[in-house]
């Protein structure tokens, strides 16, 4: 990994993996990799409350990680250029916290 990437690198982790909302956070993003679309398709698609889905945007938009498009209505969201250019970084987090949640269901299921 370059020093570059070690700033963003942070950022993903923190919003994405480090936090109680970062799964779902993480799962708006996966999705807006398809294709730009609006709250309530993101809701419907990742079977969500509308509300908690306009929260989590709110935070990736504070964050830089996604942009809205300047309609008045039926406002879709994509991801920003950051992310694009930094999937690869993203999809190392993904890695690294499946393998961590493996782990610990394997230990979990070893226990009981």
């Amino acid at each position: 990994m370059e020093l570059k990437d070690k700033p963003i690198r942070r950022l993903f982790w923190w919003l994405l993996a480090g936090t109680k909302g970062g799964p779902t956070r993480l799962l708006i993003l996966m999705r807006l990799r398809d294709e730009p679309a609006n709250a309530n398709q993101l809701a419907n698609a990742l079977k969500l409350n509308y509300k908690t889905v306009q929260h989590h945007l709110e935070i990736l938009l504070d964050n830089r990680l996604v942009e809205r498009d300047d309609r008045r209505y039926d406002v879709r969201f994509r991801l920003a250029p950051i992310v694009t250019e930094n999937m690869d970084v993203l999809e190392s987090i993904i890695d690294e916290t499946l393998s961590k949640h493996a782990k610990a269901t394997i230990a979990w299921g070893r226990s009981g």
